[in-house]
């Protein structure tokens, strides 16, 4: 998967938990309205069953004006106080008007003796009260039908938030397990890359320093011998001349994806640079390296041949110790003649002569 997919995952990634943030908002901001709705119903008719109860108790009031005049003076300051309690509640305007309506009826009762417009008074009184009391009940349920409504709609928004939430949130994730999928993918592309000669398809030097020390310590630590034997196709400078570049590119390359197949899956092919290769194999003796070299050679292609140096860890030398133990008997191997393959520490002796002292 190329960068750009990927950073176009990482921009969608961030859109879909923006619009999850946004609907987390909105869903908490819905949710708070509906309780602040339900809240403000039940305060609404709190205060209508106060208001409809202290216009109960006042049209009682009234009904104990129609006494005689006498009893008359105590009624009245009890009915004032109580449409000052009623007045004291969030009336329209013009339920405020029928309250100052019953105040001046209530007044003119106290100063009027003729009994007739007494009752005249206290009538329109009452029912002025009245219209005010299922005024303001039906304005109460009116508001709460509003309000209910409101709650429902909220409640209904809230869910369907909450749903859309829950499939950002699944998409959001799917999406992130993609793209974190994609990094992998790319991750372990770029290893590939790191670590791959492109030409061979073999890994390269940087891999073979990697893991050959990793694999003396598991040698030394499981206890089994370790060699590694050092590959160089001979005359390749010749052949690469006279077939041209591209001849011998595709030389190295059937010959190192041949010996590949030869390989057990704990062996490491690695090429080393140029036309020489480096096989590092574990739980493996000096003779055992020197017939899988044997092995090799009937599968190098256009019948071309190679030299090989073999070297066996010691169990003290260090992974550079040992490569240059097995070049140093490759390049014994190209002075005797090439297409061979020498052991460290089993090279041929040159028999020096006798110096005769007279």
């Amino acid at each position: 998967m190329s960068a750009r997919t990927i950073d176009s995952g990482m921009a969608r990634q961030f859109w879909l938990g923006a619009l999850a943030l946004v609907l987390l908002v909105f869903g908490a901001f819905l949710f708070t309205r509906a309780m602040q709705a339900d809240e403000d119903v039940r305060v609404l008719y709190r205060d209508s069953l106060t208001l409809v109860q202290a216009g109960f108790e006042a049209q009682l009031l009234l009904n104990d004006l129609r006494r005689p005049s006498a009893e008359t003076r105590m009624v009245i300051p009890s009915l004032r106080r109580k449409l000052e309690e009623i007045g004291r509640f969030g009336l329209t305007s013009a339920e405020r008007q029928d309250l100052a309506e019953v105040d001046r009826m209530a007044a003119a009762v106290e100063l009027d003796p003729n009994i007739q417009r007494r009752a005249t008074l206290l009538q329109n009184g009452d029912r002025k009260l009245l219209a005010l009391v299922t005024s303001v009940r039906d304005r109460t349920e009116s508001t709460a039908t509003s309000a209910h409504r409101f709650r429902d709609f909220a409640l209904y928004g809230l869910v369907a938030v909450a749903v859309l939430a829950l499939a950002t949130a699944v998409a959001l994730v799917a999406l992130a397990l993609r793209t974190l999928s994609a990094h992998r993918t790319r991750l372990g592309q770029l290893d590939q890359m790191a670590h791959e000669d492109a030409l061979t398809g073999v890994v390269n030097r940087r891999r073979l320093d990697e893991t050959l020390p990793v694999e003396l310590a598991r040698a030394q630590r499981l206890g089994y011998p370790l060699s590694v034997a050092m590959l160089d196709l001979d005359f390749f400078k010749r052949y690469n001349d006279r077939r041209g570049h591209g001849a011998g590119d595709e030389l190295l390359r059937e010959a190192a994806q041949a010996w590949r197949r030869q390989l057990r899956p704990t062996d490491l092919l690695a090429r080393y640079g140029g036309e020489e290769f480096t096989l590092v194999l574990p739980a493996c003796d000096a003779d055992q390296a020197d017939q899988l070299v044997d092995r090799l050679r009937p599968l190098m292609p256009e019948r071309q041949t190679f030299s090989a140096g073999i070297a066996i860890w010691d169990g003290q030398d260090n992974a550079d110790e040992l490569l240059r133990a097995a070049d140093i008997a490759l390049l014994q191997a190209k002075r005797g003649g090439r297409n061979r393959t020498v052991v460290a520490g089993r090279e041929p002796q040159i028999a020096l002569p006798l110096r005769v002292v007279t």
